[in-house]
């Protein structure tokens, strides 16, 4: 330990040096603050204030300044924000100025560097001419200090190099990875420039937790998550998740990025994530059938995101350990489909971490939508461990096999008109006594028509569905279990039939499904 803190001595004093060499460290930016959630004045200036923004560390130069406004007609200007800005690239002007010909709801951006460079701000369309503005440059140094201090820096980088790794690899073997969360309302920096670069183009969706727009992030689509503020805990547990050591997966939606955004004197909190035009399964299945290839493809890359989510990995010298996951909400709604028709698990706003060595903690057992809970659910009887959880998703896996396999081309019969689960026996809307009565009392599934059998892999299919939503929690299959069993079924040869009734049906936006 005595030999770690010499090295890290001498690294201090190497880098003093060398930076004293270069040149000096430049002062930090003062930007006008001003946010309306702080602010109990009667006027804009009265509670407008200044602050030395920090200097940017990882390039020794101060950060902006930045505003956010709103023009709703020429002349009628209200500020919303201003602040500090911490994306250097982005501003190299010294007036803060908007040059974007239209702005969605009128709201309007700028950053410049330089002392009280937004204390004014232009809205200059870029048909416009846009007044000369003088770059701030970094100030020179001459060529002798330069080399003398980039000689200094290689020969820290050669002698401390090797203790670097050495503490890497040391510190990255604790036993679980936390992330920490950035709490929204805790910046007053404003949004970043890549999410003012959003532009939102169609809302696809809207349920208890927010609205799901499609966007624009040049050059691709992505999506768009808004929720509220009162809906931060969802927010946050789903940003959580997806920060999580080794959560990229090809079965997992992609995630971007998220953040805080200003919308018509509210706060709203985004979460940015790949775009897939195919929508949800539940969806997709309304106006379309699926051969028994397609079937497997997506039963199989569907179970395959569900293992890698329950899945727990040891962490290694690379990466920290990823827990295992509870989805919680796990339904055809939150299976989204890729152009290829591979399936990826979406909507963690309800999910669990299981930390290795802690108890689930104070949670609530009864969340979901109702027609996918498991009996165990339904009574109230969940014994709260780790694989009690993992076994409740499971079922709800089983639920939708059952939706895909009623919308299957292959089995030699009529293929009926898509319905939820339980929509037939129960309703399209049952109370949650409804789903007690016939799901944990009479101990109702899913009817499994006699001609689906009639093909040997659908009949697979339908054996598998069984064993999953087992009214026993113990004897139902694993997630890894069912993504084996599919990724076997393949091999039986698809059976082509006349169908008799295939009827489209209006696509349904409302993703509020709670029963």
């Amino acid at each position: 330990m005595r030999l770690e803190i010499i090295f890290l001595v001498i690294l201090g004093i190497f880098v003093h040096k060398s930076v004293s060499i270069i040149g000096d460290v430049p002062p930090p930016t003062i930007c006008e603050i001003y946010d309306p959630n702080n602010c109990s004045g009667s006027s804009i200036e009265a509670c407008t204030t200044t602050k030395a923004c920090p200097i940017d560390s990882s390039h020794d130069r101060p950060n902006n300044c930045f505003v956010l406004w709103k023009e709703d007609t020429p002349g009628n200007v209200t500020v919303t924000m201003k602040g500090c800005f911490t994306e250097n690239q982005a501003c190299n002007q010294s007036e803060c100025i908007n040059v974007d010909s239209a702005t969605k709801n009128n709201i309007k951006f700028c950053c410049c560097s330089g002392s009280l460079c937004n204390r004014e701000h232009k809205w200059v369309p870029a048909t416009t001419p846009i007044p000369d503005v003088v770059p701030t440059q970094a100030p020179k140094t001459s060529n002798e200090k330069l080399i003398i201090g980039l000689v200094i820096l290689v020969i820290a980088a050669i002698i401390l190099t090797p203790l670097t790794i050495y503490l890497i690899v040391k510190y990255r073997h604790s036993s679980f990875n936390q992330i920490p969360l950035n709490d929204p309302e805790a910046t007053d920096s404003g949004p970043s420039c890549e999410l003012m670069s959003i532009k939102l183009i169609e809302m696809k969706a809207q349920g208890r937790f927010g609205t799901v727009w499609k966007a624009q992030m040049r050059p691709e689509e992505v999506a768009v998550k808004i929720f509220p503020m009162q809906d931060k805990q969802s927010w946050a547990t789903e940003m959580e998740i997806f920060k999580l050591p080794r959560m990229k997966h090809p079965n997992i939606l992609q995630f971007i990025g998220a953040d805080k955004f200003p919308d018509n004197g509210e706060h709203k909190l985004w979460l940015i994530t790949a775009y897939h035009s195919n929508g949800s399964l539940c969806d997709y299945l309304k106006s379309h059938t699926v051969t028994w290839p397609e079937l497997c493809k997506i039963a199989e890359s569907m179970a395959r995101g569900l293992m890698h989510l329950h899945e727990e990995i040891p962490a290694s010298k690379t990466d920290g350990l990823k827990p295992a996951i509870a989805h919680r909400d796990f339904k055809s709604k939150n299976v989204l489909l890729k152009d290829d028709l591979t399936a990826c698990i979406a909507d963690f706003g309800l999910a669990l971490v299981f930390k290795p060595g802690e108890p689930c903690g104070d949670t609530h057992g009864q969340v979901g939508t109702r027609r996918y809970m498991a009996p165990e659910i339904l009574e109230g009887a969940i014994n709260f461990t780790r694989d009690a959880f993992l076994r409740i998703d499971v079922y709800a896996c089983g639920l939708v096999l059952w939706e895909l396999v009623s919308r299957c081309t292959s089995h030699g019969g009529i293929v009926s008109d898509y319905t939820l689960p339980f929509e037939i026996e129960i309703g399209p809307h049952p109370s949650l006594e409804e789903m007690q009565e016939n799901i944990v009392t009479k101990k109702i599934r899913p009817n499994i028509q006699e001609h689906w059998r009639n093909h040997k892999g659908l009949n697979a299919i339908c054996e598998t569905m069984e064993e999953c939503w087992d009214h026993d929690a113990e004897a139902r299959l694993s997630a890894s279990c069912v993504m084996e069993r599919v990724s076997q079924h393949i091999k039986y040869p698809s059976t082509q039939l006349h169908i008799e009734t295939n009827n489209p049906v209006t696509h349904n936006k409302d993703v509020s499904d709670s029963t």
